[in-house]
């Protein structure tokens, strides 16, 4: 569904006389449709103030918010009056015949993302093809992470935001909260453009790369900080904007201790110690990892410091394939600075999911959170551990050293639970023919 809406998306900026090479065209032909899919969404609001959208006193007299000034400001930037009305006009078309206003706000975030990617990549094959490829994160991370930090009011920080979508649907849960991206793969403007669509207009995003000597951020300055930090996507960009991939330069060891951190390789705890080093004192961290930065020998000495530290509250495995088939194991490290205990709580969530059509969907991230806070031991699930026993396993931070997993015998289940697995299964393969055939 949202492939299609994307698809005509594409096809309507190109019947727009527009440039996908020009980025300021198509950055006015995307607020544009930001535009237009908020006066979907707020029934008419900018009807009129569509007629007037390329006179400068529009913006004065309809009492615009910061964030639609924003759109209106790259709308403009289109070179003559006939464009902005051609654009819109497409748009409202297309909102009708889509039937737009029946999209969600996250549903809508992905139209948008998925026809940037098209509009980017002029030149590949089968650009408005069905197949085009556009891996999107999925919103189980967000879900985790609302459902772990459950405050009305929160100044977020998203370090390593890649093209946003975690915190963007985050946004789309907690609008009120206001939020921080740095992102060295996507431009700014369409970070903001996304953060509009989830109706939170109070957010501030850069491109810049958040292990930086300088960082963009300030110590202690957010309630919570995240990453899913992806070191091939990260150092590819990186290599492409001559940034540093190595942790050169100045670092103050509060920030990060380069003594901790092995040299020339891995660099998962330098993006814990940043995250560490970004929230305030009772602010939580949460660092999507994979196996490696848990009990890799070359980190030993990272994840000491972690734990002669007290910084590391819970280990948490989740369940494989989250973002598609072929994803390596995810871990949830939660790190804060006011423990009061010593221990550790690992807890094995890599049965908490349902069987999607191309990957698996998180499920219970409400038991997740309230194993979290309830801490206790309960066996094959969670387990709380002393540090004396993290120290005995060479600073080990995997959930599988401390927790075996519980086996369970397809002789125990019920004939309806096992229809009902049958069921599910059919489904998957119903839809994998269609796309197979249709």
């Amino acid at each position: 569904m949202h492939n299609d809406h994307a698809i005509s998306l594409v096809e309507a900026y190109k019947h727009s006389d527009l440039s996908p090479a020009q980025i300021d065209e198509r950055k006015a032909f995307l607020a544009a449709f930001v535009l237009v899919a908020l006066n979907v969404i707020q029934k008419g609001k900018f009807d009129k103030f569509a007629e007037d959208i390329d006179s400068q006193k529009s913006s004065e007299s309809f009492k615009l918010n910061d964030s639609e000034l924003i759109l209106v400001k790259h709308l403009q930037k289109l070179s003559n009056k006939a464009k902005v009305k051609v654009v819109l006009e497409k748009l409202v078309d297309l909102a009708g015949e889509s039937e737009l206003h029946k999209l969600e706000p996250n549903q809508l975030i992905t139209v948008y993302e998925q026809s940037l990617k098209r509009l980017q990549e002029p030149n590949a094959k089968n650009r408005v093809a069905k197949n085009f490829d556009c891996q999107l994160r999925p919103d189980d991370f967000s879900r985790l992470l609302a459902e772990i930090h459950k405050n009305k009011n929160c100044d977020v920080y998203d370090a390593f935001a890649s093209t946003g979508e975690i915190s963007n649907y985050l946004s789309v849960i907690n609008p009120r909260w206001h939020f921080t991206t740095e992102s060295l793969i996507q431009d700014p403007d369409y970070l903001i453009h996304k953060y509009i669509l989830a109706g939170c207009d109070n957010c501030d995003a850069s491109r810049s790369y958040a292990l930086s000597p300088e960082p963009f951020i300030s110590k202690e300055s957010f309630d919570l900080s995240f990453a899913l930090y992806e070191p091939l996507a990260v150092s590819k960009k990186a290599i492409e904007t001559k940034s540093m991939i190595e942790l050169k330069g100045h670092f103050d060891p509060r920030r990060i201790d380069l003594d901790t951190i092995p040299k020339n390789k891995y660099i998962d705890h330098a993006v814990l110690q940043h995250l560490v080093w970004s929230i305030k004192k009772d602010g939580l961290a949460v660092a999507f990892v994979g196996r490696g930065a848990l009990q890799r020998q070359e980190e030993e000495k990272s994840r000491k410091h972690l734990i002669d530290n007290n910084l590391v509250d819970a280990v948490i495995q989740l369940p494989t394939k989250l973002i598609n088939a072929r994803t390596v194991d995810l871990f949830a490290i939660i790190l804060r600075k006011n423990k009061t205990k010593s221990d550790v709580l690992f807890i094995d969530a890599s049965s908490f999911f349902e069987r999607d059509t191309r990957r698996n969907r998180l499920v219970n991230e409400d038991e997740i959170a309230l194993l979290l806070k309830k801490r206790q031991n309960k066996a094959g699930i969670c387990k709380l551990v002393s540090q004396r026993q993290l120290v005995d396993k060479n600073w080990s931070l995997n959930v599988a050293t401390y927790i075996e997993p519980q086996r369970t015998s397809s002789l125990n289940e019920s004939v309806e639970d096992v229809l009902e697995k049958l069921k599910k299964q059919q489904k998957i393969t119903n839809d994998l023919y269609k796309k197979l055939f249709n």
